[in-house]
């Protein structure tokens, strides 16, 4: 406890107490002895008088001498006010940076992309997820940079002005279809107003809708062809064909093929749709892409084999991936080679590893100089990014140009070809929406007369090979 100086504007009851007291008896002695009333109001006033200023000089003596021998008393009392409310201050600026770390910590474990803008438009806070959906980083940057959306950055606008909240639905094409609502709300922190934006991603629930409903008008429109030749067939058996065994052997293989046709577009519709479902969902798996070539080469029949010319290495091509889907895009398109390349010429497979985009690119559909070629899918621009490609040539009648843009349309077939074999339309339709979940291109390259290649380059992770330049790319 700190020692206090008296205070002299506060009244000294006990020392008020004795001056009135003298004051009575010196009354009392003046009468006694005079008897006279004028002279004992005059000795009693000198008398107060006396004590009054007796009274005031001692104690302001005694406060100057408790002052001089206690000056560090009064330091200290000063002293202790001041820690006391430098405490006070730093227990409250201590209570702001846990609340503020408490907020940081959890916007930044919210799954949801969360964004915060200040009123000069800047992103003042973003958390992991928002950094891996719109590609930055975690320093300051311009909005408007980030969002290149007129309607939402108006949007924010808005809200910054008026301090209403707004919900918003946006629609991505590029590089995938992307669905997702934005929630954009103001508040106020340090008389600063801010805007916080929360991104839920829809894209599931739409495209399992889109899914359903695709998939009912596709089945119904693609098997009522074969299922009305089955039946046509059924009936012509049970009538004037009853007892023709010629016909029947004949009929019966027909509707065999019918039959597997429509086994094979009900599971390739299924295919497609599960991957159509997931496609907004990059995967992250390592896989060897050179394996799982092999693997699909291994496992077809032995005359086939004999028309493939492909030899693995002994090094991994790691690329970021499924390993099922990317088992599922080399046996579409070799499966496609096969069949419409002729029975008797050959599929020729390449792969290549650690390419950068251009690289890749010219090694995918730049090898015959007179021919047409076209990108079917392609990623977004990463100048970091290195690839492996697989190009699967064949030496078939080849397609005409104007049919090259709608090859990995659902259901869409180029019937005229030299084998006259047609499939379900489905088969580049799944290669398609595979390298575009894998974040990858698909481009085709065609020379009638001379045969057609199709190519898939696939994203590689850079941790788990070789890092090649420029140069030695060119070079090798």
């Amino acid at each position: 406890m700190s020692e206090t100086t008296p205070n002299s504007s506060a009244p000294n009851w006990p020392a008020i107490a004795a001056v009135l007291g003298v004051l009575f008896v010196t009354c009392a002695l003046v009468y006694g002895l005079t008897q006279n009333a004028t002279l004992t109001v005059a000795g009693a006033i000198g008398a107060g008088m006396s004590l009054l200023i007796g009274w005031w000089l001692g104690a302001d003596a005694t406060n100057s001498l408790v002052a001089s021998q206690n000056p560090m008393g009064q330091h200290m009392s000063r002293k202790s006010a001041v820690e006391e409310g430098e405490q006070g201050r730093d227990e409250a600026a201590s209570l702001v940076r846990d609340a503020v770390r408490f907020a940081r910590a959890a916007i930044e474990a919210t799954p949801n992309p969360v964004l915060i803008v200040d009123s000069a438009g800047r992103l003042v806070g973003t958390n992991q997820a928002a950094r891996d959906r719109f590609s930055m980083d975690a320093g300051q940057v311009r909005f408007s940079a980030v969002i290149r959306r007129p309607n939402l950055v108006d949007a924010v606008s808005d809200v910054f002005k008026t301090g209403a909240t707004r919900t918003l639905s946006i629609e991505s094409r590029v590089p995938v279809d992307r669905y997702e609502r934005v929630s954009i709300a103001a508040f106020e922190a340090d008389e600063e107003r801010f805007v916080l934006l929360s991104i839920q991603d829809e894209t599931e629930a739409r495209m399992s809708e889109r899914m359903r409903a695709d998939f009912l008008a596709n089945a119904s429109h693609e098997l009522r062809t074969p299922l009305a030749g089955i039946i046509g067939f059924i009936e012509t058996l049970r009538g004037p064909a009853r007892d023709d065994a010629v016909a029947r052997d004949r009929f019966l293989e027909i509707m065999h093929l019918q039959a597997d046709r429509m086994s094979r577009l009900i599971s390739d519709l299924l295919s497609l749709s599960r991957i159509e479902l997931n496609e907004h969902v990059a995967p992250t798996a390592r896989s060897d892409f050179a394996a799982a070539v092999q693997e699909i080469v291994e496992s077809l029949p032995p005359d086939k084999q004999q028309r493939i010319q492909f030899k693995a290495g002994d090094d991994p091509l790691w690329v970021i991936g499924d390993w099922d889907e990317i088992q599922q895009i080399a046996a579409n398109l070799i499966d496609n080679a096969l069949k419409y390349g002729g029975p008797q010429s050959d599929v020729r497979i390449i792969l290549s590893a650690w390419l950068d985009r251009e690289s890749a690119l010219k090694s995918a559909m730049r090898e015959w100089e007179g021919a047409s070629r076209l990108p079917l899918t392609s990623p977004e621009v990463d100048r970091d990014r290195l690839y492996c490609t697989l190009r699967v040539e064949d030496a078939g009648p080849g397609i005409a140009r104007q049919h090259l843009p709608r090859l990995s349309e659902r259901f869409y077939r180029v019937e005229e070809t030299a084998t006259g074999k047609s499939g379900t339309g489905l088969g580049l339709a799944i290669v398609k929406h595979i390298v575009n979940r894998h974040r990858g291109g698909l481009v085709v390259e065609s020379e009638q007369g001379r045969g057609t290649a199709f190519s898939v380059y696939l994203p590689q992770p850079l941790e788990l090979g070789p890092v090649r330049t420029m140069a030695e790319t060119q070079a090798g």
